[in-house]
């Protein structure tokens, strides 16, 4: 297996998370440039606090809070950003939404629109969580939050992948998740926005653990992206018809 690929190369492949074992997710999860990168600012941050460290409490403190701001920064973007629709009406935005939300609905099963990209995931982290550890102590609680932040960007993207694996897990927890975020995806995309927990969506009303208690929504697929708003915003139905992915993509979604 060769660890160093590249984007250009990783994404050439045929990532269809509906015909991959769980060993095939690893190999992907693992060769994933982003993921390298986030691997690499983690041990980076972990040595940068190390070595500067001052008080274990504080260091200690700031990388718990960099791992509980993934959670909401999550919901929050998930919800009133990456569902929201100002974006697709924006011209020079619309590509971005298509890329980072637009597709992963569309094309569920499609790993290469599932991991996040550096661009969009890089700078609220070190935006958000480099200042809050800041506040706390310094620079090595400025570096023990970007840590606790991306060790919870990288659990997260596994679960996630998992959770559109086609594979029973063997976790009540990993069931659990999946099923309400599948839920999510082909049920009613109003709720259900966390990806390894749910909490935020008790605490904003937004949770649902059975099917049965949200009515099934009509643009779960499209996120409200339909042929009436394609006709008043068509920048990313242009982008769509011309994605040279989408042949492997309807591949996988007959089989």
């Amino acid at each position: 297996m060769r660890l160093f690929i590249g984007y250009k190369a990783w994404k050439e492949e045929e990532y269809l998370l509906n015909r991959m074992t769980f060993d095939d997710l690893v190999k992907a999860y693992v060769t994933y440039p982003a993921i390298q990168v986030y691997a690499v600012i983690l041990l980076a941050a972990l040595a940068v606090g190390g070595v500067t460290i001052q008080s274990i409490p504080l260091f200690l403190l700031s990388f718990g809070i960099g791992a509980l701001i993934f959670p909401i920064a999550w919901y929050i973007t998930h919800r009133f950003i990456l569902h929201g629709s100002w974006m697709y009406r924006t011209p020079w935005l619309a590509g971005l939404w298509k890329r980072v939300h637009y597709d992963h609905h569309r094309y569920p099963n499609d790993l290469s629109v599932l991991f996040g990209g550096l661009h969009t995931t890089l700078p609220p982290i070190l935006l958000i969580a480099g200042p809050v550890g800041w506040l706390i102590g310094g620079l090595p609680c400025a570096a023990a939050a970007v840590a606790g932040t991306v060790l919870m960007t990288m659990y997260t993207e596994f679960l996630h992948a998992g959770e559109h694996l086609a594979f029973e897990p063997k976790s009540k927890f990993w069931r659990d998740i999946k099923r309400r975020h599948l839920a999510h995806h082909f049920h009613n995309e109003n709720g259900n926005y966390g990806i390894a927990e749910f909490f935020w969506d008790r605490t904003f009303g937004t949770f649902y653990p059975e099917t049965t208690d949200a009515p099934r929504s009509p643009t779960a697929r499209n996120l409200g992206y339909t042929d009436e708003m394609a006709e008043k915003f068509p920048w990313v139905k242009e982008l769509t018809e011309a994605d040279p992915r989408n042949a492997m993509r309807n591949r996988g979604a007959t089989s």
